[in-house]
């Protein structure tokens, strides 16, 4: 049975005081989002975490002992210190294998953004229906296996039965020496690494461009701003998030460059298109000196990580 609270000279009810086991103390709040525990999103991400700190992390971890280990593959590891890091540093192969990826790198990034933007941009431009069947075929290189995509190339690069070189024989030109000179090998593979990847980056900054208010662009072409002008202080700006993305996606995937120059020439003609990745692969399984390969793993990924931050500061700098 319940009491209520007596009234006052008015007539109006007084709330009960508040009981002294409950002052003081705060009530327990109801748990939002239909009653889910506040760890759930911790244990969605478990699995994750348990998968990577084994293989990934703990991989990252045993490459970084290892880099200072001689450890010939089928004998007992010894402590080298710094030596494998000199050795590789003073080795002129690898030295060769750096700076063709860095070559390769920039020639590759330098081609690849300015005509992802151009697609992106043009992409924009279609109606819905006609997006979606424009977005599946940019997509479709990207799916293809790399191996059979080189496979191809070296067809269409072959010096003799090419199609690249039939065509230029057929109108009256001399063919050229796609992958047996040094001066075209390094190139020929940017350009075929530009084809695969374009559509895939492409649309990439065509999600980005979604983000971008309307009203921007309606604003600018009242104030008389020509499409140059709205791309560049408006469109450049606006997708810088996504550039970067795309920069840094790029520049990792360029330095870690195997499977082409491998299947295309085999690093050559002339260590042409000799890559960092390759020498780590020789080194570690071709002469079988695993502390050795590892240094040179380390060396490339303070490499990587170096370009990502350069990367990241360049285009910060300018959108200040």
């Amino acid at each position: 049975m319940t009491t209520s609270a007596p009234p006052d000279a008015a007539g109006r009810a007084v709330p009960h005081k508040e009981r002294p086991e409950t002052a003081g103390k705060s009530l327990p709040r109801r748990r939002s989002g239909g009653g889910e525990p506040r760890w759930a999103p911790y244990g969605f991400i478990t699995p994750f975490f348990l998968l990577f700190l084994p293989f990934g992390a703990g991989s990252i971890l045993l490459a970084v002992a290892m880099a200072f280990l001689s450890w010939p593959l089928g004998r007992a590891p010894s402590f080298a210190g710094v030596d494998n890091f000199r050795a590789v540093l003073f080795d002129p192969v690898f030295r060769t294998g750096m700076w063709n990826t860095l070559r390769m790198l920039v020639v590759f990034l330098m081609v690849l953004m300015p005509l992802a933007i151009f697609v992106a941009v043009a992409i924009n431009q279609l109606s819905r229906r006609t997006v979606n069947v424009v977005q599946i075929v940019l997509f479709a290189p990207v799916t293809m296996s790399l191996i059979a995509v080189s496979v191809i190339f070296s067809l269409l690069y072959d010096d003799n039965v090419g199609l690249l070189n039939n065509l230029l024989r057929g109108m009256g030109l001399s063919g050229l020496p796609f992958l047996s000179s040094p001066d075209f090998a390094p190139w020929a593979i940017v350009a075929m690494r530009v084809w695969r990847v374009l559509g895939y980056y492409a649309i990439m900054l065509y999600a980005g461009l979604q983000s971008i208010p309307d009203e921007l662009y309606e604003a600018a072409a009242i104030d008389g701003a020509g499409w140059w002008s709205r791309l560049w202080h408006i469109t450049l700006p606006m997708l810088q998030p996504v550039t970067l993305f795309v920069l840094v996606a790029a520049s990792v995937a360029s330095w870690e460059v195997f499977a082409e120059p491998n299947v295309l020439t085999d690093g050559g003609p002339a260590r042409s298109t000799y890559t960092a990745v390759m020498y780590i692969f020789e080194t570690s399984f071709g002469k079988f000196n695993l502390g050795r390969g590892a240094a040179a793993s380390v060396l490339l990924a303070i490499a990587i990580i170096s370009t990502t931050l350069i990367v990241s500061r360049l285009l910060r700098s300018r959108h200040q």
